[in-house]
C-alpha cells in the first residue's frame, strides 16, 4: 500500500485505520505514536481527512479531547481505502495504461494538468512499485512491460481494491455479460460465488478480455502439463464461453480459457454438492500432489476438532491454488498491504508455521517460503472461524414441513420450543439453498416424503405424540437411533 499512495496519504490511512477499528475515542498521543508524526501534523491530517471525505461518508470528530471516526453503517474501512486508491497517481497512470492509450509524457501531463517535473516524480514512484512485481515501466509511450500474467495481476489487484468506489471501470466488457458466463460455470460445477467474490472474478475476467482484445497474449508455460487435467476437472466442454467470445468478437484460445477457469481461485466460492468437494480433493491428490500434500498437513491440525474435514481441506486447497502463478507475495489479491498486523502469538499459529516450515525448503514449495507469514495469517483466521462454527454445528438444525401449510408448521415449531431453546435447536428456512450445501440435520414432517439429500426425516403426528417427542430427543442429543 505504501507504493500505491503517497507517504502523506498512507499516514492518513494509518490514522483512519486506528480510528475505524477502535470502539472508543482515541487520544491524540496514541495516534501520533502509531502514525509516527507530531501533533501539528496530526491536526493538519485530521483537517485534510475531513475535507477529503463528504460529511455523510466519513468525518473525524473530537470527543472529550479524544478523536472518533463517524461513518455510516454501510461504509467499511475497505471503502475508504478504495476511495484513496482511486484518487491516487498510481491508479490514474495504471488506468491510462490499461486502456492502452500509449500517451507520451507531455501528452499525459497535459491531459491531467500536471507539470512534467511532477509527472516524472509520479513515474519514479510507480516504477519502484512495479519493480516489486518484476515489471518495467516504459514512459515513451506510457506502458507496462514484463510477463503478461504479472501485468494482468497488477491491473486486477488495483481495480479490485478500488471497487466499489470506482464502480465498474472496464470499458469494453460489461459485468452483466461476464456474469452470464460465471452463472453458467456455477451451474456446471455446482458452486456459488457470493456477490463480492463474483465481482472479483468478473474484474479478473474483464482484465483478461481487455488485454486479449488489445493483442496481448498470455503464455502459460508452467501450466502446459496441467491443461488436460484441469479441463477434465472443470468439464470444460460443458462450460459455455460464448457470451465472452461474442463480446470479445473472437474465439478464446485454449490458454486463455484455461486461465479464465483458473482465475476462479482468486475469489472464494461455496460448494452446493458434497460430491464436488470429493472430486476437488481427488483432482488435487492425482494432479496437484504437492499442493495436496501441504493442504492435508495444514488441515490435519484440526482433524479431530471438526465434523466436516473434507470441506475444510477443500477450502485450504482452494486458497493455496491462488499461488499458482504468483512469484511475489504482493501479487496475491487478498493481501492487506495497509494493515500489516503482527502474527498472533498462539499455539495454533505456531503449529501452522511449523507445518509450513517443514515444506518451504522442499522442491516445488518456493511459494511457501516467499509467502509463509501471509499463508499462516490466512489459515489462522480460517481456523478461528471454523472452530467458532463447530459450536453452531453442535446445535440441531431442523427444517419443519407440513402438508397442510404454514400455520401447521408454526404449530410444530411452537411444540418444539416448549422443550428446547435455540441453544439446542435451530430452525432452517431453506431446504434447498442456492448458495451453499444444505445445512439441515433433520427434516420434521407430518407426512412421509422423499428428498434428494442425505438428511434424516422424522415423521410426526399432529399433534405430536410422546413417542414422537422421544424420537426427536434422540436427534437433539445425538443418541443412537
Amino acid at each position: 500500500m505504501k507504493s500505491i499512495v503517497s507517504a502523506t496519504s498512507y499516514r492518513r490511512l494509518v490514522i483512519l485505520d486506528v480510528l475505524f477499528s477502535s470502539e472508543k475515542p482515541v487520544s491524540k498521543k496514541i495516534l501520533t505514536e502509531v502514525a509516527t508524526c507530531g501533533l501539528n501534523t496530526l491536526n493538519q491530517d485530521i483537517i485534510a481527512i475531513n475535507d477529503l471525505f463528504a460529511e455523510d461518508l466519513a468525518q473525524v470528530v473530537e470527543v472529550d479531547k479524544k478523536l472518533f471516526l463517524h461513518v455510516p453503517p454501510d461504509i467499511n474501512f475497505d471503502y475508504l481505502v478504495a476511495y484513496k486508491i482511486t484518487t491516487s497517481d498510481l491508479f490514474e497512470l495504471s488506468l491510462s495504461m490499461f486502456n492502452d492509450e500509449k500517451l507520451l509524457p507531455h501528452e499525459w501531463a497535459t491531459k491531467k494538468y500536471v507539470g512534467l517535473t511532477s509527472y516524472y516524480a509520479k513515474l519514479k514512484e510507480m516504477d519502484t512499485y512495479l519493480a516489486e512485481s518484476r515489471l518495467i515501466l516504459n514512459n515513451s509511450p506510457l506502458q507496462i512491460l514484463g510477463h503478461e500474467m504479472n501485468i494482468r495481476f497488477h491491473f486486477f489487484y488495483l481495480f479490485s481494491k478500488c471497487y466499489p468506489y470506482s464502480g465498474w471501470i472496464i470499458e469494453d466488457f460489461d459485468f452483466e455479460t461476464i456474469d452470464i458466463f460465471i452463472k453458467s460455470m456455477e451451474s456446471n460445477l455446482r458452486i456459488f460465488f457470493s456477490l463480492t467474490a463474483r465481482m472479483d472474478y468478473a474484474i479478473a475476467i474483464g482484465v483478461s478480455l481487455t488485454r486479449i482484445k488489445q493483442g496481448y497474449k498470455v503464455e502459460l508455460l508452467d501450466e502446459a502439463d496441467y491443461m488436460d487435467d484441469l479441463e477434465e476437472y472443470y468439464e470444460a466442454k460443458k462450460i459455455d464461453f460464448s457470451s465472452l467470445e461474442k463480446q470479445l468478437g473472437a474465439p478464446l484460445d485454449r490458454e486463455e480459457r484455461h486461465l479464465i477457469l483458473l482465475l476462479s481461485a482468486l475469489g472464494s466460492f461455496s460448494y452446493l454438492d458434497h460430491s464436488r468437494i470429493e472430486f476437488r480433493m481427488a483432482y488435487h491428490e492425482k494432479y496437484r500432489s504437492k499442493r495436496y500434500e501441504v493442504g492435508v498437513a495444514i488441515a490435519s491440525l484440526l482433524k479431530d476438532k471438526v465434523t466436516d474435514f473434507d470441506t475444510l481441506l477443500a477450502t485450504v486447497l482452494d486458497y493455496l491454488t491462488r499461488f499458482t502463478f504468483v512469484e511475489k507475495k504482493h501479487l496475491i489479491p487478498d493481501i492487506d498491504y495497509f494493515s500489516k498486523q503482527k502474527i498472533p502469538e498462539n499455539q495454533m499459529m505456531e503449529d501452522i508455521l511449523g507445518v509450513l516450515a517443514s515444506f518451504e525448503k522442499q522442491p516445488g514449495y518456493s511459494y511457501i517460503r516467499d509467502n509463509k507469514n501471509i499463508i499462516a495469517n490466512h489459515i489462522n483466521d480460517l481456523f478461528s472461524f471454523v472452530l467458532l462454527n463447530e459450536i453452531e454445528e453442535s446445535r440441531l438444525h431442523v427444517k419443519v414441513i407440513s402438508k397442510n401449510g404454514y400455520f401447521w408448521e408454526i404449530y410444530l415449531k411452537s411444540e418444539i420450543r416448549k422443550y428446547y431453546t435455540e441453544e439446542l435447536v435451530v430452525f432452517c428456512e431453506d431446504l434447498e439453498p442456492r448458495e451453499h450445501e444444505p445445512d439441515c440435520d433433520l427434516i420434521l414432517s407430518d407426512f412421509p416424503l422423499q428428498q434428494k439429500y442425505d438428511i434424516d426425516v422424522l415423521v410426526w403426528h399432529m399433534p405430536p405424540t410422546e413417542r414422537d417427542l422421544l424420537r426427536f430427543r434422540s436427534f437433539v442429543y445425538r443418541e443412537e437411533q
